[in-house]
C-alpha cells in the first residue's frame, strides 16, 4: 500500500559540516538574486493560495502570501489606470471598455472579495470616465459599460464564492487532520538504547494515512513496533489499518504478552475486520536493550540492517508466516543487535516504486542516504532519491522506519539465556548464536 505528506512525523534534523561550504555558496547566490527571486516566492505564493489550503485550519496566514496579495492588488490596480489612461490618450480607438474587466476578473481567481470590489469599481470608473469622454455613441457606449458593470459584478461573486468554498475545505481538511492523526501517532526520536526517525507518505492526493501502518509502543523497558500493508486502497483499507494498529496498542499494554502472543492478538482482530480477500502484512519487533531484537514476520519484507561498516543485508527469519487474516504460524526470530546498528523497516510501497521505464527503487540505491549520521537527514534523503526516482510521483503509499542501535544496557553474551528463552515464548524453539551477526533458529528434537 501507499505525502501524509507525505508530512514526516518527526522533526529536526542535523546537517554534515560537510555541506557548509556548498550552502554558503548557495546563500550568496540568493542574495545576488535580490528581488527578483523575492518577486518569485511571492507569485508562487499567490498561486498556492488560490488552489491550495493548509490542513490546518487553526494555523496563522502567511505574511508572505498576505504580503502577495497586496503587491498583486497594486498591479492590477496600475494595469487598469495603465489601459485607461491609454485608451483615452488615443480618443477611445485601441479596445472596448469592457475590456477593463479582465483586471477584476484575473483577481476573483486569487484575491480575498474585498480588494476584487475595489478593483471591479474602479474598472468601472475608468469605464465610466472614457465613455463620457469618449465620441458620442449612445448605443455602442450603453452596451459596451452594461457588459463592463455585469463582469465586475461576476468577478466579484466569483471571488465571494471561491473564498467560501476555500473555507469550508479549510475545515474539512482540520478535521481530517485530527481524525488521520488519531490514526497514525507520532513516533518518539528516542527509546530505550536507541533511536528513531520515521516517514510515512501517502499516495492519496491531500491525504497523510493510507493502507500502510505504523506504530512503535516506546513504554516499558523493550521498545516494540509494528509496521505493514493493507490489501486494497482507500478508505476499506485505511479502516483495517487502523484496527491492526489499534489492537496493537492494545496488546501491548496487557502485561506478560510475548511478541508472538500479540501478534495473534492483532491476527484474531485483523480476521474479524476484514473482509474475504482482505489481508495485512506485517512486521512485529521487539528490542531488549541487551542487544537481542525479536521479529514476528507475516507475508512482508524483512527489515534490512546497515553495519557500522557500511553493508546492507536483511535479517532473514528461519521461516515466513502468512499474512494477518489468513491463519499464519507465527513463530519468532531472535537475531543480535551492535551499537550502530541501524536497522531500516519500510513497506512495500519503497522497494515496488518504479521510474518511467518501469525499473524498481533498489534500497541500496539509497546506501548513501542511509549513511547520513543523522537518522532524520538518512531518512529525508532516502525518500528524496525514491521521488527522484519515480518523477516525483507516487502510485503506493510509502511507510519507512529506521532504528539506530545505542549502547547496550548490557552484555548480550551475559544473559545468552534470557533471549532464546524470551524468543521461544511458546513457540517450543531454541536459538543457536551465530556469532554477532544474524541468530538462527533451530527445532527442538
Amino acid at each position: 500500500m501507499a505525502r501524509q505528506t507525505g508530512d514526516s512525523l518527526v522533526s529536526g534534523s542535523a546537517v554534515p559540516t560537510g555541506e557548509a561550504a556548498p550552502r554558503a555558496g548557495a546563500g550568496e547566490r540568493r542574495r545576488a538574486a535580490g528581488p527578483w527571486l523575492r518577486w518569485w516566492r511571492w507569485c508562487l505564493s499567490v498561486v498556492r493560495s488560490g488552489r491550495g489550503i493548509p490542513l490546518d485550519a487553526s494555523e496563522a496566514a502567511q505574511p508572505g502570501a498576505a504580503r502577495a496579495r497586496q503587491v498583486l492588488a497594486l498591479a492590477l490596480f496600475a494595469v487598469i489606470t495603465a489601459v485607461a489612461g491609454a485608451q483615452f490618450g488615443a480618443g477611445g480607438v485601441l479596445i472596448a471598455v469592457a475590456w477593463l474587466a479582465v483586471g477584476p476578473l484575473v483577481a476573483s481567481l486569487v484575491l480575498p472579495p474585498r480588494l476584487t470590489a475595489v478593483l471591479a469599481a474602479w474598472a468601472v470608473l475608468a469605464g465610466l470616465g472614457l465613455s463620457v469622454s469618449g465620441p458620442s455613441r449612445p448605443g455602442g457606449l450603453v452596451s459596451h459599460l452594461l457588459v463592463l458593470v455585469l463582469l465586475a459584478g461576476f468577478a466579484v461573486v466569483n471571488s465571494a464564492l471561491r473564498t467560501a468554498a476555500q473555507q469550508r475545505l479549510r475545515q474539512v481538511r482540520a478535521v481530517a487532520r485530527v481524525a488521520q492523526s488519531a490514526l497514525l501517532r507520532p513516533v518518539p526520536a528516542t527509546v530505550t538504547a536507541g533511536r528513531l526517525a520515521s516517514r510515512y507518505v501517502s499516495a492519496a492526493d491531500e491525504a497523510r494515512v493510507g493502507g500502510d501502518l505504523l506504530e512503535v509502543v516506546s513504554g516499558g523497558a523493550s521498545p516494540r513496533w509494528l509496521i505493514g500493508d493493507t490489501r486494497g486502497k482507500g478508505l476499506p483499507a485505511v479502516r483495517l489499518a487502523s484496527v491492526a494498529m489499534t489492537s496493537f496498542r492494545d496488546a501491548c499494554a496487557q502485561p506478560g504478552l510475548s511478541l508472538p502472543e500479540i501478534a495473534r492478538v492483532v491476527d484474531q482482530s485483523v480476521t474479524r475486520a476484514a473482509g474475504q480477500e482482505d489481508f495485512v502484512t506485517a512486521v512485529f519487533a521487539e528490542y531488549d536493550p541487551r542487544g537481542w531484537l525479536q521479529l514476528v514476520i507475516c507475508g512482508h519484507p524483512p527489515p534490512m540492517r546497515l553495519t557500522p561498516e557500511g553493508r546492507l543485508q536483511p535479517l532473514t527469519p528461519a521461516a515466513y508466516a502468512t499474512p494477518l487474516g489468513l491463519r499464519p504460524d507465527i513463530r519468532a526470530s531472535t537475531f543480535t543487535i551492535s551499537p550502530g546498528d541501524r536497522l531500516v523497516f519500510y513497506t512495500d510501497g519503497l522497494i515496488e516504486a518504479r521510474d518511467p521505464a518501469g525499473r524498481f527503487f533498489q534500497l541500496s540505491d539509497g546506501l548513501a542516504a542511509l549513511r547520513r549520521a543523522s537518522l532524520e537527514s538518512a531518512a529525508d534523503e532516502l525518500l528524496a532519491r525514491l521521488r527522484a526516482h519515480t518523477g516525483r510521483k507516487l502510485d503506493d503509499d510509502v511507510a519507512l522506519l529506521l532504528f539506530e542501535a545505542t549502547s547496550p544496557l548490557g552484555r548480550p553474551g551475559d544473559d545468552a539465556a534470557a533471549a532464546p528463552a524470551r524468543g521461544a515464548g511458546s513457540d517450543g524453539d531454541r536459538l543457536v548464536a551465530a556469532g554477532p551477526a544474524i541468530m538462527t533458529r533451530g527445532a527442538l528434537g
